[in-house]
């Protein structure tokens, strides 16, 4: 009998060592001292193998340590122990990932949004591998469960945005900007992200309203004065395309493609000397630059200066034939 006793406390010691092992190793983690926690959990492990959810966290440690070869290791052996431990899986799939393996990283991710769905990690991770893949559609259906399940977590509705415009699909993309809009009306970029939606769609008109609104919240914004810009040029608003772009350069007076446009515009406008000076201005800064030879070239062409305009078009020749070609036809003219 006093055999059996001493058995039986023994036990009852071994557990509670590995309790207060493991929960002194949870603080630890819980407090970012990953090295001091992959510690605390490898004695838990030297006390019982077997225990799935520490081998878990330690796959977690080594994770935050950048031992993913390791963390690897350490999450199959999990997972062997417990196929019903969806971090374990996350582990795996996020480790996999970090060693760029990313194909084998989508079936462990896949597996532990079968077994939590609202584990959230494992969404993240399993989006990531499929863009890294450029799966692109099958991260968008992805991202789409990603918003039904948490349907306040901006970032994935900007991912989404972001995936199907450079999909080219800006007929979904537009609705989904003028929802990111509802849910954070004093953004920007939201408005900017809008606008870019609807100029790829042809909706010049609405875009011009999105871009306008961005530089009402963000008056100091390049980007979104010259996205402005671009769109007034776009409804034939040239005179207010010129007001806005010189906003644009008094903020940066060698933004290039900036003073392309008022080049642009100027000679829309048919005032002709200006478009040459803002082309020359251009070409100051891109002596190479084919747009810049061909908008001074055409300008003085379109003036009547002839002869200064078939200057250009050796150099033209030289970088761009199809655009000497036209400029050739102008002054045959």
């Amino acid at each position: 009998m006093m055999k059996i006793l001493i058995a039986v406390l023994l036990l009852s010691l071994t557990a509670f060592a590995q309790t207060n092992a493991r929960d002194a190793a949870w603080n630890l983690a819980s407090e970012g001292k990953f090295g001091q926690a992959a510690t605390a959990y490898e004695k838990v492990l030297a006390l019982n193998p077997e225990d799935s959810n520490a081998l878990a966290n330690l796959a977690w440690c080594y994770l935050e340590l950048k031992r993913f070869p390791e963390a690897a290791d350490t999450a199959k052996r999990a997972i062997e122990l417990d196929p019903k431990s969806y971090t374990a899986y996350n582990n795996l799939g996020y480790a996999l990932i970090m060693m760029e393996q990313y194909e084998a990283a989508i079936a462990p991710l896949r597996t532990s949004i079968e077994i939590n769905g609202f584990y959230e990690k494992s969404r993240a991770n399993l989006i990531s591998a499929l863009t890294k893949l450029d799966r692109k559609d099958e991260a968008i259906t992805e991202l789409r469960g990603a918003i039904q399940t948490y349907p306040k977590k901006i970032n994935y509705r900007r991912s989404l945005i972001s995936l199907l415009m450079s999909s080219g699909n800006y007929i979904d993309a537009i609705p989904e900007s003028e929802e990111l809009i509802k849910l954070e009306p004093n953004r920007a970029d939201n408005y900017s992200g809008l606008g870019a939606g609807y100029m790829m769609n042809g909706q010049t008109e609405k875009a011009l309203g999105a871009f306008r609104q961005a530089t009402v919240l963000e008056p100091d914004n390049a980007t979104h004065l010259r996205n402005l810009g671009f769109a007034q040029m776009s409804e034939a608003k040239h005179k207010d395309a010129i007001t806005t772009f010189q906003q644009v350069l008094t903020k940066n007076p060698k933004d290039f493609e900036t003073i392309m446009a008022i080049a642009s515009c100027y000679s829309s406008l048919g005032q002709y000397d200006e478009a040459v000076n803002y082309g020359r201005r251009a070409l100051e800064l891109r002596q190479d630059s084919a747009q810049a030879i061909m908008t001074v070239a055409m300008a003085f062409a379109m003036k009547g200066d002839k002869e200064t305009a078939r200057q250009y078009l050796p150099r033209l020749k030289e970088l761009h034939p199809r655009n000497a070609g036209i400029l050739e036809k102008v002054l045959a003219k």
